[in-house]
């Protein structure tokens, strides 16, 4: 279940104030609509959606029209304008502790002490908080500096994915035993003498006593089977290098490229350091967004901070904003993000991944402009490279903009390998509606995204 955190100065605009809100609440039913009417704050709210959503999927789309048409949910306004104003916050010279001040007010030949307070002053706030602030600056990035290396990344780390990435990942001990099976597998097939010897060598280590439990965080044990199955790959990496036996049986299994990176997967897991589950999630939670707020959260709420209040409040509603894309992600069946690349231009904006049947993906992408006003977009996606735009705006202006630009993106679509088929503005005559799902047919659930 995932657990949004309190925003009590943020109020829900309840039914009896809300045409729409009351409408969607009357379609839910009378019992649901008590349940939901009754809640006070966001908190409440959208715990009470998830809990919903958890005993009865076919109302997934009445619950998410609830929350996309709530205008307190509507209008959080932009994550990268919140992340600066939660940056200038935490910069704020905080007030060092008692042994700070009575160090700085002794004084040294080299530096004077008023110099000395001024530095502890500067220093003390950034050292209690830099995993956070260094967060928040990896996301205000400029949007034009965007690098096709670090998109999956960003997208990793946004928060949104944090509790999906926490459950489904895989126990470490477990992932070694499945990728040495199938090597093991693979072996079953060579020719060579040394290698079927070998082969039973890493049978036996898997049948042992050293797998019995792969929930274990005995390091002790864990240092003992990384050593056993150490012996038979380092003799197996000895006949890899072997031109002898390459030229002897070239063909043979244990010198294809499949091999090879099943090879190399069981050398990177093999290592102690990696089968400890604490460790891989500590190095998980450490650059995801969300696990660093909450994180900060609890910790700043103890501190000196000069405005602990405001920044605890900054804090609440950016988890809220990566608590709503989560909840939107849940109920559309989709991956519902917001921009996590700072942008001058960009008032709001969030993208959603879908996917769709025979391997078609599917990308919308919203966005609030200040001197242009709203921008949609639909990018799709269909044998591997080959892609459909829709485009969305009431600006005149912006439209005539964008089309004389439109074979600088073909250029730059095409430089990296992908075919634009074809570019459409939506028209007046049609609705965005008519025209996306024209291309959104038959989407499916459980998108991964990948970037």
């Amino acid at each position: 279940m995932i657990q949004s955190a309190t925003l009590k100065q943020l109020s829900i605009i309840l039914p009896n104030t809300n045409k729409a809100l009351s409408q969607v609440l009357n379609d839910l039913g009378t019992k649901k609509t008590a349940t939901l009417t009754q809640s006070k704050d966001l908190k409440s709210i959208i715990n009470t959606l998830f809990k919903e959503s958890a005993q009865n999927t076919t109302q997934d789309k009445a619950l998410l029209e609830l929350v996309k048409n709530n205008p307190t949910l509507k209008n959080l306004g932009s994550v990268s304008q919140d992340v600066k104003e939660l940056l200038k916050l935490i910069k704020t010279p905080q007030a060092p502790d008692t042994k700070q001040l009575q160090q700085a007010t002794v004084p040294n030949k080299n530096e004077p002490s008023l110099q000395i307070q001024q530095n502890v002053k500067q220093n003390t706030t950034q050292q209690k908080h830099l995993p956070l602030v260094k967060i928040l600056e990896s996301f205000l990035t400029n949007v034009k500096d965007i690098q096709q290396s670090d998109v999956k990344t960003k997208i990793q780390n946004s928060g949104v994915f944090l509790e999906s990435t926490l459950k489904n990942a895989k126990l470490p001990l477990e992932n070694l035993k499945t990728t040495l099976t199938q090597l093991s597998k693979s072996l079953d097939t060579t020719q060579l003498p040394q290698l079927k010897e070998l082969n039973t060598q890493i049978k036996n280590i898997l049948s042992s006593d050293l797998f019995k439990n792969t929930n274990t965080q005995d390091i002790k044990l864990i240092t003992k089977l990384t050593q056993e199955i150490k012996k038979p790959m380092e003799s197996i990496q000895k006949i890899l290098d072997s031109s002898f036996d390459k030229a002897l049986s070239p063909k043979d299994t244990v010198f294809t490229k499949e091999f090879k990176i099943v090879f190399d997967k069981v050398q990177l897991l093999n290592k102690p350091q990696e089968l400890q589950n604490a460790t891989q999630t500590k190095e998980q939670l450490s650059h995801d967004l969300k696990a660093t707020l909450l994180k900060s959260h609890e910790e700043i709420s103890k501190s000196n901070h000069p405005q602990k209040q405001e920044v605890l409040k900054a804090i609440d509603k950016l988890t809220l904003q990566i608590d709503y894309h989560q909840l939107v992600s849940h109920l559309s069946n989709s991956s519902s993000l917001y921009i996590p690349y700072a942008w001058e231009q960009l008032e709001d904006g969030n993208i959603t991944l879908k996917s769709a049947k025979n391997k078609k993906f599917f990308c919308d992408i919203e966005l609030q402009l200040k001197d242009y006003g709203e921008l949609k977009l639909r990018l799709g996606m269909f044998e591997q490279n080959q892609l459909s735009i829709n485009i969305d705006t009431k600006n005149e202006e912006f439209r005539t903009l964008l089309k004389q630009n439109i074979g600088s993106l073909k250029e730059q679509l095409f430089s990296v390998g992908i075919h634009p088929q074809n570019i459409n503005f939506i028209e007046e005559k049609t609705t965005p509606t008519d025209a996306y799902n024209a291309y959104g047919k038959n989407l499916e659930m459980g998108f991964e995204v990948k970037a």
